[in-house]
């Protein structure tokens, strides 16, 4: 793999660049007949450093007094650690999450959960989690509150192997380490059903020029390498996001537009919600809108997901990269909503409508299925089947105090804690969080644990196996 991006980037290093803003020429290529590959030997938990190096194996015990032991048949003895170096630990299989959540919760330190709200004062918030039957926590703390449509409910979560999925071109996308990883054109395809509205989220990081077009309601796996016909495709480069629709008369390309905040440089996070009851297809880069396309027709469609990468020209010269697929979550929901929403902060609370309205006011209380807002001096009891979303204005939270132990834990079903992280081994998972307390896992509900959160994360997606590469062949 190393070859191959070397030699991409010297390519691309050669070549003059479109002008930004400009999408380039598509090269349509010949696919070869699909194939379903199969699915790899596990190797077990994977350990990633700072500095892009990664090792297998498996996560012995881990506490504040020894560090990290990890275990790797090869070595003999367990390997020991100090965290300072960790960029994750990604487990091979973490067990199913059962949970039956009416809410989502953004929180001011940039956690998320999912669960079920009991009761809301002007100092505190009661929910339910899976972890936990009851929780009570600062109000402060709460940035937003998502109320999810009904029957909503994750259809696929991954990856952790290539098992179920169709690979157009054969060797165009592999699995490693967790990722999809896509290192040349070709598509990946998957029929998960879908018959509703349909969230897609997923981190992608890459390592040069690409364009990635992701079909959502594709049909017709046979020939992967035309979307014609799918109604709804997306197409990302480091800079744009566009949308094509399938219409009578043909595709239809709606206007692009460049990705919100800044530059991203080798990684992000993106997030499309098709709306079928609205007609709509939003796209978040980094939990920021790019936009929302509205008047969308969804007619025809089939109930699959793809992914697609392809070369492309610009100027005179090929463009293309290696790409990474991780922490892919796709959900479906029917009714009108907003189950994936930015968590921006705000000056002041808010309550959004299922109508799209919004008012601003004093969230004063939740309670017998309604939220009480104070506005220009009169009070309200909103029925929550009328909400959609709660905004919390800024406060000042409980801080986490930086370190070396400090992790956030990525759970199955989504969401995530950060917390000082205090024991881990086979029988359970402590820490202390500012804003929960003490907490408590089991291991295996941890899919991935991640290490110095104030670290930068732009890197790319290429990095040589270096100081552990002996350990690890």
């Amino acid at each position: 793999m190393k070859g191959k991006v070397a030699c991409i980037c010297l390519l691309l290093c050669c070549l003059p660049l479109a002008a930004a803003g400009q999408p380039g020429t598509w090269l349509q290529f010949a696919a070869s007949a699909p194939k379903t590959e199969k699915m790899p030997e596990p190797r077990g938990d994977v350990l990633e450093f700072v500095d892009g190096s990664i090792l297998h194996g498996s996560l012995a015990r881990m506490d504040l007094e020894h560090g990290l032991a990890w275990a790797k048949p090869e070595a003999g003895n367990p390997i020991c650690f100090r965290p300072a170096r960790f960029d994750f630990i990604r487990f091979a299989r973490a067990q199913s999450v059962k949970q039956a959540p009416t809410c989502h919760l953004w929180f001011g330190n940039g956690d998320d959960l999912y669960g079920s709200i009991t009761s809301l004062d002007d100092q505190r918030l009661g929910f339910n989690t899976w972890f936990a039957s009851s929780m009570i926590i600062p109000r402060a703390a709460v940035r937003a509150i998502t109320f999810l449509p009904s029957n909503y409910s994750v259809v696929y979560e991954g990856p952790y192997d290539l098992g179920g999925w169709t690979v157009a071109n054969n060797g165009s996308w592999s699995f490693h380490d967790g990722f999809f990883v896509g290192s040349g054109p070709g598509a990946l395809a998957r029929d998960l059903n879908l018959t509703h509205s349909a969230t897609v989220e997923f981190d992608l990081a890459w390592n040069g020029l690409f364009t990635l077009q992701i079909g959502i309601y594709c049909d017709d796996f046979a020939d992967r390498l035309n979307l014609n016909n799918d109604p709804c495709v997306v197409s990302l480069t480091p800079r744009q996001v566009f949308l094509r629709q399938a219409r009578k008369t043909g595709p239809f390309n709606l206007a692009g537009v460049p990705l919100p905040g800044e530059e991203a440089k080798g990684r992000m996070h993106v997030a499309i919600e098709c709306d079928k009851a609205e007609g709509t297809v939003s796209v978040f880069v980094n939990h920021l809108l790019a936009k929302t396309w509205k008047d969308c027709s969804f007619a025809g469609g089939g109930t699959g997901i793809l992914f697609r990468q392809s070369l492309f020209m610009q100027s005179g010269g090929f463009g293309g990269a290696t790409l990474q697929l991780g922490r892919l979550r796709i959900s479906q929901w029917e009714g009108r909503g907003e189950p994936l929403t930015a968590s921006s902060a705000t000056n002041t609370d808010a309550i959004h409508f299922v109508n799209h309205d919004r008012a601003a006011g004093k969230i004063e209380s939740f309670q017998n299925g309604k939220a009480r807002l104070a506005l220009a001096g009169t009070t309200l009891d909103i029925p929550l089947e009328r909400v959609t979303r709660m905004e919390f204005a800024q406060a000042a939270t409980p801080a986490e105090s930086p370190g070396p132990w400090h992790v956030r834990a990525h759970f199955p079903g989504g969401g995530s804690l950060s917390f000082q992280l205090q024991k881990y081994d086979d029988q359970g998972v402590s820490g202390q969080s500012a804003i929960f307390g003490s907490l408590a896992f089991h291991p295996g509900a941890i899919r991935e644990l991640e290490f110095n959160l104030n670290r930068p994360n732009d890197s790319g997606v290429a990095a040589d196996i270096k100081e552990f590469e002996e350990l690890d062949e």
